[in-house]
């Protein structure tokens, strides 16, 4: 001890790897994340390197010059799994803690050869919108235009967006209020609408999403978890047609997940908003991913527990975050975007996991076979993201997801799952489900003037499903497959390319 005294730099560096020694053993206990029997294993190694380095500076040779040297590297390393572990609460953090809101923008639109350069301009104007559909969002603008030119603006009310841009081009009325979540499926129609209008002025109308109370213990309690993707880059709030509809239905005691794919297609009702009239699922997320939610809800008479919500740039990042993963392909094909795929096992990165997503139209089954698509793309995501390999990335994925994913899950809950799966390291048990119709062509709540094309439920396989459903939550360990459903069902008739 006297030796050691006497080298007063080793009692710095003693000192301070005691500090970072204790500071790693805290943060890895605050973050929750890793279980108990790693934390003891962790300790001990730590409480090995700090009895080493302090009886390396007692001896009476040379060898204690290397226990600095170690002494530091060890620092060095501690404090980078200090940053890790700091990095990833804080991760999990943003994405819990981020406002669950639906952004809309909502335009006023012209003809670009209008004189008008502002609202402000548009005294008098008439204002086109739609009559029932959206009208909370459109009156938030319609106060604005009051305020802006000191007046009730004049309107004339329309049933769909064929009739309210009809009328924009008859010149019967100059200005018309757009949900820019339905540009989309008005430029499937009208080719050149972009090119024939501009935008005056562009509101964003900001809600709040309503969620219902969840699990008491996520780990113990079966749930169910929607999966959204919607059409869309840039930002993840933004409202907009909803192309991938999954439910995961997820046992974590028996360890099996059913992945349940319904058409984006599907003529069903949406919950406090069509008025009891049919539209496509697709269009729900036009209103919110809540709106999506209570639609499929009624159609598997289930309750969701969580949603996930993500959009175009959201796979691209976290495939490539992931370093690529390995799906599967039921087809040898080239997809629209360019990157071709052979039958069975693909390592892809992130650009062509969202061509192989958003492929359908080189299928015969088009939509029913997309659907399967992200089935195993989803699969292919989750084993990546469930196994030892990620565990260096793991901090760099949350940061990713936390800008460019939407959940309601707390980050309480997602702490819980992590230390699940690392203290169980369980192989899980995934099913797929893909959910049956009729292709037709039927007028819809978003547009009553011309009928689209629609898949009609079978609600023989919807019936089917919700059996399989309950199966996975009441933790029935026997066969989840019903016979042929397991498989991509073939469409009776292919969804067109067009909306």
């Amino acid at each position: 001890m006297k030796r050691l005294l006497g080298r007063k730099i080793s009692i710095v560096l003693l000192i301070v790897q005691i500090i970072f020694t204790i500071g790693l053993i805290g943060t890895v206990i605050y973050v929750g994340i890793i279980p108990l029997k790693y934390i003891l294993i962790l300790s001990a190694v730590l409480v090995f390197f700090l009895l080493y380095g302090i009886f390396s500076q007692m001896t009476a040779s040379k060898v204690y010059l290397a226990g600095r040297v170690l002494c530091v590297l060890i620092c060095l390393f501690y404090a980078g799994g200090v940053y890790y572990c700091v990095n990833t609460n804080s991760a999990i953090e943003e994405i819990s803690n981020s406002k669950q809101t639906k952004v809309s923008e909502i335009s006023c639109v012209v003809l670009k050869d209008d004189e008008a350069q502002s609202i402000y301009d548009t005294t008098d104007y008439t204002y086109g919108i739609l009559g029932t559909s959206d009208r909370e969002n459109t009156d938030a603008v319609l106060a604005d235009v009051k305020t802006a030119i000191n007046k009730d603006p004049e309107i004339k009310e329309y049933n769909d967006n064929d009739a309210l841009v009809d009328a924009l081009y008859a010149k019967e009325v100059q200005v018309i209020v757009l949900n820019e979540a339905n540009r989309a499926l008005i430029e499937d129609v009208y080719d050149t609408f972009r090119d024939d209008t501009r935008v005056l002025d562009t509101t964003k109308v900001e809600k709040e999403i309503e969620v219902e109370e969840k699990l008491d213990d996520i780990t113990t309690t079966p749930f169910i978890v929607y999966l959204s993707g919607i059409d869309l880059y840039g930002d993840i709030n933004q409202t907009s047609r909803s192309d991938v509809n999954v439910l995961a239905v997820v046992n974590p005691n028996t360890k099996r997940i059913l992945l349940v794919s319904t058409p984006r297609d599907y003529y069903v009702e949406l919950p406090g908003v069509s008025n009891g009239m049919c539209d496509k699922l697709t269009h729900a997320g036009i209103h919110g991913v809540d709106c999506s939610i209570r639609t499929l809800e009624n159609v598997y008479n289930v309750d969701i527990d969580y949603y996930v919500r993500v959009n175009f740039t959201s796979i691209r990042k976290i495939v490539n975050v992931l370093g690529g993963v390995d799906v599967y392909s039921d087809y040898t094909f080239t997809s629209d975007w360019g990157p071709s795929f052979k039958k069975g096992y693909n390592h892809v990165n992130g650009k062509q996991a969202l061509a192989f997503c958003r492929e359908r139209h080189h299928f015969e089954n088009g939509d029913y076979q997309r659907g399967r698509d992200h089935q195993h793309m989803i699969e292919a995501i989750l084993t990546k993201a469930m196994s030892a390999e990620v565990l260096p990335k793991y901090a760099k994925l949350l940061r990713v997801t936390s800008e460019r994913f939407q959940t309601n899950m707390s980050m309480k809950e997602m702490k819980a799952l992590c230390k699940m799966q690392l203290r169980d390291m369980a192989d899980w048990t995934i099913k797929y489900a893909n959910a049956d119709g009729n292709g037709a062509m039927r007028t819809t709540y978003a547009y009553q003037s011309r009928p689209l094309y629609v898949c009609l439920p079978d609600y023989d396989s919807v019936e089917k499903i919700t059996k399989r459903i309950k199966k996975v939550l009441s933790g029935d360990t026997g066969d989840l497959v019903n016979k042929g459903e397991d498989k991509a069902q073939a469409s009776p008739s292919t969804a067109p390319a067009a909306e």
